[in-house]
């Protein structure tokens, strides 16, 4: 659980701490978008079968890359915080502390 001083002194990061939280509210966001596309996709549809299918298939694939990025990314962000930390392991180990 997080402390006060360790929120004032920077001995410990916040960012891994909320990462997750990002995360999910990615995944909803992403979630809510291709919720509002599939409904425009079936819009369309009634004017064009053909452009309102395309759109619909556009849709599930964007949606789908876009859940695969936003997890790539949030990993990368783990992975640079995660590497900062056993460096910090590895300094103080040589400095015999």
């Amino acid at each position: 659980m997080l402390k006060l001083q360790d929120f004032l002194t920077f001995d410990n990061y916040l960012t891994p701490s909320i990462i997750r939280i990002f995360y999910v509210l990615q995944l909803v966001l992403i979630a809510l978008f291709c919720l509002s596309s599939i409904l425009a996709a079936l819009a369309a549809m009634v004017h064009s079968f053909l452009t309102g299918f395309f759109l619909l298939i556009a849709t599930l694939i964007g949606g789908a890359i876009a859940a695969i990025a936003a997890r790539i990314a949030t990993e990368i962000i783990m992975v640079l915080f995660q590497n900062n930390e056993h460096l910090a392991v590895i300094r103080a180990r040589a400095e015999g502390r």
